[in-house]
């Protein structure tokens, strides 16, 4: 039988599944000690973007976050969180907020240390929010001004990510991580 996927949609009539129509991305090797963030950014190197690209855009406010704001402000909220709060390889850290044009940001730092996320959805009650802190141990807190009043105070607080704090956490350098090369074939 010939190729079932349709070309112009990506779906197969056979397995009844949509595929990417983009060319596969060579991925490191399974074992390879690497961060998503790690591997990321060495898609970029070895594309980059155009620098006038937009790496995040805020529907709803067209504010656009553009690929070298982007790398700026992951890396210096990657060494703010480390270096204010500790955060390291194995951490968890609940994430109780609604989407906006942070959230890609502070998931791909989180990443780049290691550190585990729970998110929780932004309309769960407290039970549904203590029975998950008691699951996953998190450490600290990324909740949105109206949420943090539900959650309890955890061993390094509670971040309000659109506050002034966060927005200095994604501006203030603590100098640059190395990043792993990673080699993909």
């Amino acid at each position: 039988m010939a190729n079932a996927v349709d070309p112009n949609s990506g779906f197969c009539s056979k397995t009844m599944t949509f595929h990417s129509l983009r060319p596969p991305v060579p991925l490191p090797p399974e074992l390879a000690p690497v961060s998503l963030t790690d591997f990321i950014f060495s898609l970029l190197n070895s594309s980059p973007p155009s620098p006038t690209a937009a790496a995040i855009i805020d529907t709803d406010t067209r504010r656009r976050v553009l690929y070298p704001e982007l790398i700026f402000r992951l890396e210096n909220l990657a060494s703010s969180l480390r270096a204010q709060f500790g955060l390291s390889k194995g951490d968890c850290a609940l994430v109780f907020s609604p989407n906006n044009i942070y959230t890609p940001i502070l998931y791909l730092s989180l990443f780049s240390l290691g550190v585990v996320i729970s998110p929780i959805n932004p309309a769960a009650m407290v039970p549904e929010i203590q029975h998950q802190i008691r699951l996953s141990k998190p450490v600290i807190a990324f909740a949105s001004s109206g949420s943090a009043h539900k959650l309890p105070l955890l061993k390094h607080g509670i971040v309000n990510i659109d506050s002034v704090e966060f927005e200095s956490l994604m501006k203030t350098q603590h100098g640059k991580k190395e990043r792993a090369v990673i080699e993909v074939k």
